[in-house]
């Protein structure tokens, strides 16, 4: 199989806290409705992208996993079911998302069936008077924070961030969180979808206040992550992300021997390497996934450009 980087197809994902921030930023050609969530490389029973791009076009990321193997992840292993390790997302929150947490490994033990760790992290791209909840205020207890939301006042308990362009946030697995109105963010994420609502602001959807209670942190932490300095955002034992830039003009090298993800914030650039005959155009809003075995790959830009950097 020709090894190259792969572009893919958007799964787009109707939300009640939707909107159409996609066509308006990235020029995107949208389905009707409000999309909430725009699924740029994943490999869920919920969603499983296909390639756009190239030889490989038409072929799902779970084929790419299972027929690459080391060529494409790396040292990295697949998920279970020979699936990609990785999830990532455009979030458009038109309204505020439901107040939520997802499990980590002892929450999963705990509960089992098909429930799955999720870590992620947002990285803000537009932000219209916009902030999110993350995490419990300082001194905050399970049996009171409990008590504020059978009471219908969850918000109160919970920290409260205003946030612009350019803004970052970690949200490791057990953070209670939500985005709210008025902001887009670029997601990386370990590939599960198990979420738990503690609170929907009234809209009827289900809520889980039991399963949310057996997830959530109550003790104090900060955002502090060893390894993380200069243009790295975060480093976990499942993801490094990194911002990068670009003078217009210039050339930057990718990753060599790792399978590495761009998520483009801005600009324009083609990804070059001597594996390709012709480089890969990017502009903002796409993302490409550039196999562990291309010989150095690096990223080029006549007129500048920055980008989210994500490695296994």
């Amino acid at each position: 199989m020709d090894v190259y980087p792969y572009k893919f197809k958007p799964i787009y994902k109707e939300k009640i806290w939707g909107g159409r921030s996609f066509a308006k930023l990235f020029g995107r050609d949208l389905p009707d409705g409000n999309i909430g969530e725009s699924w740029e490389l994943a490999d869920l029973t919920e969603g499983v992208s296909v390639v756009s791009n190239g030889p490989c076009a038409g072929k799902s990321l779970t084929e790419l996993t299972g027929e690459l193997g080391a060529r494409l992840l790396g040292a990295t292993p697949p998920q279970p079911g020979g699936r990609f390790p990785l999830l990532l997302k455009l979030l458009d929150a038109n309204d505020i998302l439901s107040l939520q947490v997802h499990p980590d490994n002892d929450a999963v033990a705990r509960i089992g069936g098909d429930a799955a760790l999720k870590t992620e992290c947002w990285y803000v791209l537009e932000s219209r008077d916009g902030y999110i909840y993350k995490g419990v205020k300082d001194g905050v207890t399970a049996e009171g924070f409990k008590e504020a939301v059978q009471n219908d006042r969850a918000e109160e308990l919970v920290q409260r961030y205003d946030v612009a362009a350019g803004d970052f946030h970690y949200l490791p697995a057990g953070t209670v969180h939500a985005l709210g109105a008025g902001v887009v963010v670029a997601e990386v994420q370990t590939p599960s979808d198990t979420t738990y609502r503690v609170t929907d602001w009234g809209r009827g959807r289900e809520i889980h206040v039991e399963r949310s209670m057996e997830c959530i942190h109550f003790e104090t932490s900060d955002d502090d992550v060893p390894g993380v300095g200069g243009d790295t955002l975060l480093v976990t034992e499942f993801f490094t992300v990194a911002r990068r830039t670009i003078a217009p003009g210039a050339n930057r090298s990718l990753p060599a021997g790792l399978c590495t993800a761009v998520m483009m914030l801005s600009g324009q650039a083609e990804i070059i390497s001597p594996d390709q005959a012709e480089p890969t155009q990017l502009t903002a809003g796409d993302t490409a996934l550039i196999p562990a075995a291309m010989d150095l790959p690096g990223l080029s830009s006549a007129n500048g450009c920055s980008y989210l950097e994500v490695t296994l």
